[in-house]
């Protein structure tokens, strides 16, 4: 409470009393104004600059701060400051704590009086030309809620303004409490707004990389950052650009399971941007998304892993249904295709038709011409074989040795030998354009053709005995010619 001094003698009292009857008003307006600002609804900067303000006008101090502690940064911020005179000091100024006489009253929770500042060597100057000061605690409770901070450039400028800055102190403490209580559920909300909506979000994602597309567009229209980026493994998402200069930058990590899947990083030309509670966010951002991640992370692994063996399945289903040298079917795929279509053709009473294709003097020309040439001579009949067959039901393959076979469903017997005759043609030609020498061999083929439309009472190797009766005949009437099974 304020008192009143008591004056001495009769003389000095009648030249003292108007004196300090004039500042006795001044400070119960000064506890009033601080007591009417303490009960308004504001947040915890615009309460407190309230405050500085009222003080300096009513006073006309010309250095008034108020200061938060923030122990988990080990440093004290400022949070109102109202000066008449240039200082460094201003919202968002930090000091470490333990320096200066602030950080001294915050480490002891004391007044500290210093009416010449030369007296202390922990002081610090951040006002140009102060000389003296009055550091008081702001306590609720046992609670260090701020500092209240007054200097001058005057000596003994706050000599007798201890007991008014401690009665200010307990009338404040309650409303900077409040406020940073009120502060606190606020960003809890915005939090559990923010895990909502992040929650919301990664349920919509398609994959993973739409996923961290999402999360950095998000972080960047809701802070007032530069740039966001989040780092998965090979994966990157951005938004924003890179600003020019090097902006403060502070990067989270991503865990789960105490494994790091990735990182958070946020670069920001304003460091007061990256307040603790901005930092919290971030932090609880990551522990949101961690599993999500993971979880596309897995998703997208999987579907790699899924794509590769799909490829290698395919691989394997190429190799066992392939005839290595010339790219055709092999003996294996071309029965169980034979089977397919004589069932397909017996339901839909359709004709099916097979021809058979031998290389005339095949084993004469490898003994003449080498194992090379051989090979080579196949994959060229090969080829031509499959330039003629491109429907879906039709088949090219290698049946055995110099032996070939086309299956060709829907194909009445008048088509198939026109086929056959075509096809006969076209190697015996191929054969000519592709020699090496005059004296080169000619390459001709022997061809034989059946055609069946199956019914309940027959099998597929019925098609296949008579094709291969119709090669023989074409055989044994003197090769390169076509027969066909009447």
């Amino acid at each position: 409470m304020l008192v009143r001094p008591i004056m001495r003698g009769q003389s000095e009292q009648q030249s003292s009393i108007p004196k300090a009857d004039a500042l006795y008003a001044r400070q119960l307006e000064a506890i009033n104004e601080v007591a009417r600002i303490a009960t308004l609804d504001l947040e915890l900067r615009p309460l407190m600059q309230r405050i500085t303000d009222a003080l300096a006008q009513k006073f006309a101090w010309e250095f008034v701060a108020l200061v938060t502690v923030e122990p988990r940064k080990g440093a004290f911020v400022c949070e109102a400051v109202t000066s008449t005179v240039p200082t460094e000091v201003h919202p968002g100024y930090s000091r470490p704590l333990g320096s200066g006489i602030v950080g001294t009253v915050a480490a002891t929770e004391k007044p500290i009086l210093l009416d010449d500042v030369r007296t202390d060597p922990s002081f610090v100057e951040t006002m140009p030309g102060t000389k003296s000061e009055l550091c008081v605690p702001v306590l609720h409770g046992k609670e260090l809620v701020a500092i209240l901070n007054l200097e001058s450039t005057r000596l003994r400028a706050f000599h007798d303004q201890v007991s008014l800055l401690t009665t200010v102190a307990d009338q404040i403490a309650g409303a900077i409490a409040n406020a940073r209580l009120f502060d606190e559920m606020r960003r809890r909300a915005q939090l559990m707004e923010m895990m909502s909506e992040v929650s919301r979000t990664a349920l919509e994602a398609n994959d993973l990389g739409d996923l961290l597309e999402r999360i950095v567009r998000y972080v960047h229209e809701r802070f007032p950052v530069e740039r966001v980026s989040i780092t998965l493994r090979d994966i990157s998402a951005y938004a924003g650009e890179n600003p020019s200069g090097e902006p403060p930058q502070i990067s989270f990590p991503i865990r789960f399971r105490g494994e790091e899947v990735g990182r958070l990083e946020v670069c920001c030309m304003d460091e007061n941007v990256l307040t603790p509670a901005t930092q919290l966010a971030f932090e609880t951002l990551t522990h949101q998304v961690a599993g999500a991640i993971h979880l596309s992370a897995t998703k997208r692994d999987l579907e790699h892993a899924n794509e590769h063996l799909a490829r290698a399945i395919e691989t394997l289903h190429q190799i066992s249904t392939t005839d290595p040298l010339t790219g055709a079917a092999n003996r294996r795929n071309f029965d169980t295709v034979l089977d397919v279509e004589w069932r397909r053709a017996a339901r839909s009473r359709t004709p099916l038709s097979l021809i058979m294709i031998d290389i005339d003097a095949f084993k004469a020309y490898n003994d003449a011409y080498g194992h090379q040439a051989g090979d080579e001579c196949l994959r060229r009949v090969a080829e031509s074989l499959k330039s003629r067959f491109h429907r879906a039901g039709d088949l090219v393959t290698r049946y055995g040795g110099e032996e070939f076979a086309v299956l060709v469903a829907g194909v009445g017997p008048d088509h198939a030998r026109d086929l056959g005759e075509s096809l006969r043609a076209s190697v015996e030609q191929m054969s000519i354009e592709h020699r090496t020498s005059p004296a080169s061999s000619v390459v001709t083929i022997s061809v034989g053709i059946a055609t069946m439309v199956p019914d309940g009472n027959d099998e597929a190797a019925t098609l296949l005995k008579a094709a291969d009766e119709a090669l023989y005949a074409a055989k044994n009437a003197g090769r390169n010619r076509v027969a066909v099974r009447p």
